[in-house]
């Protein structure tokens, strides 16, 4: 007796992740998205102002993201990113001006990175005696904030400022004084496990195109059913088969249901009455008639309102007028044109350019861009439900898109071990 489908809910990278990884072993899928188009918050949108397809904002990779890499050369979209041959990592902040992490690829990673870290402006010997004793103390960094990690292990100032922050800001959107330490420390062990784990990299299309198209396409040609613009209201189970309720039919009956949901979507879907702390993403574009030159196509920014600036327009290859982007972890927008002008100010101090004024801006805030590290989180694997959410717990992966598609992967192969033949 052939098997029932499995329902996924939910079309972001999760949920692409494990339709892709069930319909390739021969399961039949049907994929459930909300909105008109699939992606969720790696999505893009056409602005008409300056005819440009945008990311909701950029997503900055690392080699340390493999379930990602082997994900994209699985669908054919691995020339979609464009990848650092090391790790360069730029910053700025307006006392020291330009400079970079730039660990030298011929040394060993760990010997290279200290070298590099001796070497930066404001930095010496006890920066590199406060690495070595984060890297000692890994495995014991649990029931704490980042900054509570740090300062218990004596990591100078310096170090703090212009690695541990920025890192922290960027992998777990949230300050240091709240982030989770064993959550960071499993970040850290990835990132600077060797120089392909460490090394930067961007996607050289708009997101819509450069990973959720081919995605897409691969589902489709293995014969995944996808459904957008459908609301799931409200999943029904039964002993050994669930039905789904939107509010113009009940698809179904299903095998399994895999919820790959933010955690706040997921409660409401199945009625858990269980706040979820989330942190926005605030995304400042910025079009300029002339072309704006940045020393490196990303920097970070130190002291600043804007975390990281992107050269979108370099990063893509793009004509027309030349696209910058700020990024600001864990805030939302606030006053817009305040905002506006401020990053302006500051772009201008980055390029050294008198005065900056665009031709357009956007901003866009990702109000729940991500579900913090919590221990409180819950799963919901119940009856015919696997529960992918996005709920990370202390130690866990921070939500990033690497989490997402590891995620989806766990989900399809905990369906496959529910139902070996």
């Amino acid at each position: 007796m052939q098997s029932l489908p499995v329902a996924i809910i939910g079309g972001g990278l999760c949920g692409l992740t494990a339709a892709i990884r069930l319909a390739e072993k021969g399961h039949q899928v049907h994929l459930f998205e909300a909105a008109p188009a699939l992606g969720g918050r790696t999505s893009s949108f056409h602005d008409t102002t300056v005819d440009q397809w945008v990311d909701n904002g950029p997503h900055l990779l690392i080699g340390a993201y493999t379930a990602t890499r082997k994900l994209l050369e699985s669908v054919g979209a691995e020339g979609n990113v464009s990848w650092q041959q090391s790790l360069n990592l730029p910053l700025w902040d307006e006392n020291r001006g330009h400079f970079s992490l730039t660990p030298a690829p011929f040394l060993p990673f760990p010997l290279a990175l200290m070298a590099a870290l001796f070497r930066l402006p404001g930095h010496s010997l006890s920066s590199l005696y406060g690495l070595i004793r984060i890297d000692r103390s890994m495995s014991s960094a649990d029931t704490m904030s980042v900054k509570g990690w740090m300062d218990a292990q004596q990591v100078p100032e310096p170090l703090q400022r212009d690695l541990i922050e920025p890192l922290c800001l960027g992998a777990m959107n949230e300050p240091m004084d709240r982030a989770d330490s064993s959550s960071f420390a499993s970040v850290l062990k990835e990132a600077f496990a060797s120089h392909d784990h460490a090394r930067l990299g961007w996607f050289n299309k708009p997101l819509s195109q450069a990973l959720i198209k081919p995605l897409q396409q691969r589902l489709e040609i293995l014969g995944g059913s996808i459904f957008t613009s459908t609301t799931i209201r409200r999943v029904e189970q039964t002993e050994k088969a669930c039905t789904l309720h939107t509010r113009q039919s009940e698809p179904g009956p299903y095998q399994n249901v895999i919820i790959a949901l933010p955690a706040y979507a997921r409660n409401r879907l199945l009625g858990m009455d269980k706040a979820v702390e989330t942190q926005p993403i605030t995304n400042i574009h910025l079009w300029f008639e002339n072309r704006i030159t940045l020393p490196q196509s990303l920097i970070g920014a130190i002291g600043t309102r804007g975390q990281w600036y992107f050269d979108i327009s370099t990063q893509m290859n793009k004509n027309g007028p030349h696209h910058i982007c700020a990024v600001i972890s864990a805030d939302d927008a606030g006053d817009r044109a305040l905002l506006v002008n401020d990053i302006c100010a500051e772009l201008a101090k980055l390029t050294a350019i008198e005065s900056l004024s665009p031709i357009h801006s956007k901003i866009v805030t990702e109000q729940r861009a991500t579900v913090l590290v919590r221990a409180t989180h819950q799963r919901a694997e119940v009856g015919t439900i696997i529960d992918a959410s996005e709920a990370p717990l202390p130690g866990d992966f921070p939500a990033t898109i690497e989490a997402a598609v590891l995620r989806g992967e766990a989900a399809a192969e905990s369906y496959c071990f529910q139902h070996i033949p």
